[in-house]
């Protein structure tokens, strides 16, 4: 009788129904990867990192579901999210085998590329020189204005890097499309006429191959020549943006990791000069990071207030290090930037990511 009279009443059958509730499986968490960029010593850097991550974690592709790779982080974020394990990738790199996968020279730089910079410099010392010559009243910027179309779009091509993306996907017997993928990979670029995002791997750009996609988020402007796909001009991923974490939390994640492999440095980090002292590129380096830092700082803490239910976890390099300072296109340094990403690596799991871990042991038991 009390059961009937249970079963019956709004109680009895509100406090079914939140039973019910409780007992039904809730969906798995799903755990996000953003990569931003770094030049070649960035990419080594990530390497290491996610080598460490492998080693604590287990295989990454059974851990997150979706990637977001920009410029160098597209490099590295493809090639994992195409399920070939990081710590593949570091050993080849490190010890430095004959592989598709060793990111050498000849992965950004065909064997003309010097001398078609060499060619191109001249065009701009040409271009230059000749409206000087017209204008020997006038100031500095008004000659580079008049001579803006006789200069070149840039100094390096990315067709040699296309390459070596399509090559490494075919030596692992995997497709070189998103559709291919076993979960979600997006690589931004910018629009350079539109001054827009562009979002590889989603809506109309699903169907553009990754090898394509890398090239166009790895255009660094001044640096390559912006990267033509369907007759649109594009350029690095990281103009106006940092690891594009929001690409990932829009994807549905519930947590987003996001590595940063560049940060500014400081005369902490054992550098004996002040870096005005450096030249213009230390400059300019200098200035590019600490712009990125600062864009990254204020990105990550709108998002916690646009995606209140997504947690991101951060994970830089100290500022202190100088083994990531210097050209961020360097091979000189690159090795020793991918062997300090996994020492970097394994301390951060080991201390700040803590909470992370937790989370992720959570999910894996569940």
């Amino acid at each position: 009788m009390f059961g009937s009279l249970l079963a019956t009443s709004g109680f009895g059958m509100t406090t079914i129904e939140r039973a019910k509730r409780l007992w039904k499986p809730r969906p798995r968490p799903r755990f996000a990867l953003a990569l931003a960029g770094g030049g070649v010593i960035g990419g080594m850097y990530e390497v290491g990192v996610l080598t460490a991550m492998e080693r604590r974690l287990g295989r990454l592709s059974e851990v997150f579901d979706t990637y977001v790779g920009c410029s160098a982080g597209s490099v590295v974020g493809s090639l994992v999210a195409s399920g070939i394990p990081p710590g593949e990738i570091y050993r080849i790199l490190d010890e430095d085998i004959t592989d598709a996968l060793n990111f050498r020279k000849n992965a950004v730089f065909s064997s003309d590329s010097f001398s078609r910079a060499f060619l191109r410099f001249g065009r701009l010392v040409w271009a230059f020189g000749k409206n000087s010559l017209h204008g020997l009243r006038g100031c500095v910027p008004d000659m580079l204005a008049r001579a803006e179309r006789d200069m070149p779009p840039g100094f390096f091509s990315l067709h040699a890097l296309e390459g070596f993306m399509r090559g490494a996907f075919a030596s692992r017997g995997l497709g070189n499309t998103f559709a291919d993928l076993p979960g979600t990979l997006l690589i931004p670029a910018i629009d350079l006429d539109s001054a827009e995002r562009a979002v590889f791997g989603r809506g109309a750009l699903r169907d553009v191959p990754i090898s394509h996609a890398v090239a166009a988020s790895s255009a660094i402007p001044g640096f390559f020549d912006p990267y033509t796909i369907g007759g649109r001009d594009y350029v690095d991923g990281g103009v106006g943006f940092t690891g594009h974490a929001d690409l990932a939390a829009e994807s549905g994640a519930d947590a987003v990791v996001v590595i940063n492999p560049l940060v500014p440095s400081t005369l902490d980090a054992g550098l004996t000069t002040r870096l005005s002292l450096r030249g213009v590129y230390t400059i300019m380096e200098q200035a590019s990071r600490i712009y990125s830092q600062n864009l990254l700082q204020l990105g990550l803490s709108v998002l916690g207030a646009k995606f209140p239910r997504t947690s991101f976890f951060l994970h830089q390099p100290p500022r202190t290090s100088p083994l990531l300072f210097g050209p961020s296109m360097s091979f000189e340094a690159s090795r020793a930037a991918l062997r300090y990403g996994l020492e970097a690596g394994d301390a951060w799991l080991q201390g700040d990511a803590a909470p992370l871990l937790r989370r992720i042991a959570v999910n894996a038991v569940a």
